[in-house]
Formats: C-alpha cells, sequence, structure tokens
C-alpha cells in the first residue's frame, strides 16, 4: 500500500528523496501531505515527526531553505550556496502538511519569502527548481510564481488557526 511504501522511502535522516523537482525539500512536501490525508502528523506519526525535525535542521539563520541539484545525483542532502524561495516554499508547506505545532519555524520561512518579493509582485528567478534523472537539471519558471502564493496563502490560515484564530480574513 501506498503509506507503507512512503514509511519505507524514508531515508534515515527524515527526508525522501525525488525527482522533477530538487530532492528531498520537494519530495517530503509530497510524502508528508500523502500522509497528512491519513491522519499522519507531526502529533500522530514518527514518520511525520522525523521529517519535521530533519527540514527543521536544514533551516538556515535568514528563514529560509536551500538545497543543489547535487542532492539529486547523491541521494543526500547537499546545501546550495543560498536560501531559495521555491524550495523555502516546500519546506514551509510540508511543515503545515504536518501540522507542525509551533509557528516559529514557519513564520520564518514566510519573511524569507515575502522579503525577495520584487516591488511589481513576482519573484526572482534563482537556481534551477528541478531535475530529470537525477542529473539533468530543469528551470520551471513558474514555480516561483506558483508556489509562493500557494504556500502565503495556505500559511495565512494555517497560522490563524494555530493561534487560535479563523484564518477567514
Amino acid at each position: 500500500n501506498a503509506i507503507e511504501y512512503l514509511h519505507n522511502a524514508q531515508k534515515p535522516e527524515g527526508g525522501w528523496v525525488g525527482s522533477w523537482g530538487i530532492c528531498f525539500t520537494y519530495a517530503t512536501q509530497f510524502a508528508l501531505e500523502s500522509l497528512s490525508l491519513v491522519g499522519e502528523t507531526y502529533e500522530t506519526s514518527p514518520y511525520s515527526r522525523r521529517a519535521c525535525e530533519f527540514l527543521l535542521k536544514k533551516q538556515r539563520k535568514d528563514g529560509g531553505w536551500g538545497e543543489s541539484y547535487k542532492s539529486c545525483e547523491q541521494s543526500a542532502w547537499v546545501e546550495h550556496e543560498n536560501s531559495q524561495v521555491v524550495q523555502t516554499c516546500w519546506a514551509v508547506m510540508s511543515l503545515m502538511y504536518a501540522r507542525y505545532p509551533y509557528p516559529e519555524p514557519i513564520e520564518k520561512g514566510i519573511q524569507l519569502v515575502m522579503s525577495r518579493q520584487l516591488p511589481n509582485g513576482s519573484w526572482p528567478q534563482e537556481a534551477i527548481e528541478g531535475v530529470f534523472n537525477k542529473t539533468c537539471a530543469i528551470a520551471y519558471p513558474n514555480f516561483k510564481f506558483s508556489f509562493p502564493i500557494w504556500m502565503l496563502g495556505k500559511a495565512h490560515k494555517y497560522l490563524a488557526e494555530l493561534k487560535g484564530g479563523s484564518g477567514n480574513g
């Protein structure tokens, strides 16, 4: 079954290896979303807890996450030289899917994403976001629009609920 597969595919460090997007931040987002759909969250699942702890160890002082495409080649986390907006969105969404109960790391990620927003409302194109077959880097130029908007909307509601509000306003 799919959940058993996710449990078995989780790396000992806590993340999942991904394809199409840069590696652990991308795959961990989808794994935690899937686990949440069957009630496995930070509070209820050692798999979700381990994934959150993995991501939290990778969060940078500026609040963001940055993973190199080399992670895909090596199947091990390789730091990018800078935090990346798209990967920060994936990591923040991962924490929200897992229902991570502490707002501070989520808020720091949001601050990084908002600080990078350009005056015209968009975000800059940063490093490559995708990879095919572990070695072919792929740019997804619309990721810099879709993931920040998706994450910010989701975070508004999630943080309001976490702090006892409705998240509707």
